[in-house]
């Protein structure tokens, strides 16, 4: 399995799936159609999904099975909230061989940024100023995610004062920025979407569904455009 690090190190836009659901076949669908990473939650209420995510227990089969089943980076997201984070899940998280957490620098216990076996991609939201993002690019964390639409804006087009957002991340960011699609980004935005300087894009249930048919044609299609850009 490759270092999840690593990947930004390539001219190529990153490619990360974020599943629906904790389910084999979607993890399968992710990687066939040429998802560079694939994330998955535990202990989540998952609002563009509308899952909710059980314990690392109650997923541990498939948890295990994807860490051993692929040969990309395995991402985690252990909670949505800061006690929902818990030291004993991280440790057995990076025994199994997860390579890199993701979640919401608000969710983040401290404790967390001195685990040094996981990467972490932290994100922010739309309430972060840019005084407040500089602070925590200070802190020892691998990745940026620009989770900063608002809910009511989630599934409608990206427009250009979206692209203007991101590119202010971008050049805040000594960090690689990675975008989710909260909008509903199609194939064709990529263009402009690199331009802002962003290096990666996660995938999610607004643009690809929750089925393996849908999510491995949306992964598909967006793997073929990051391909032929140059």
């Amino acid at each position: 399995m490759s270092d999840f690090r690593q990947l930004f190190q390539s001219s190529k836009m990153v490619l990360i799936a974020s599943l629906p659901a904790n389910r084999w076949e979607l993890v399968q669908a992710a990687v066939e159609g040429g998802a560079d990473a694939v994330k998955m939650h535990i202990n989540v209420a998952h609002r563009a999904s509308g899952t909710q995510f059980g314990t690392l227990d109650e997923n541990m089969d498939v948890l295990t099975r994807t860490v051993h089943g692929t040969s990309v980076p395995v991402g985690i997201v252990p909670g949505d909230a800061v006690e929902k984070v818990r030291k004993e899940d991280i440790v057995r998280l990076a025994q199994i061989g997860v390579g890199f957490v993701s979640l919401y620098a608000h969710h983040t216990p401290a404790w967390l940024l001195e685990e040094r076996r996981l990467a972490k991609m932290i994100a922010v939201d739309g309430s972060y100023s840019n005084d407040r993002v500089s602070d925590l690019l200070h802190l020892d964390f691998d990745v940026l995610e620009a989770s900063c639409v608002h809910p009511d804006q989630y599934g409608k087009p990206l427009n250009t004062s979206d692209l203007a957002a991101y590119a202010g991340l971008s050049r805040l960011s000594s960090k690689p920025v990675v975008v989710p699609t909260q909008k509903r980004i199609l194939p064709e935005d990529l263009g402009a979407l690199k331009k802002t300087g962003v290096k990666g894009l996660m995938i999610g249930a607004v643009v690809a569904g929750t089925s393996p048919d849908t999510f491995h044609e949306a992964i598909l299609q967006f793997r073929k455009t990051i391909d032929a850009m140059v």
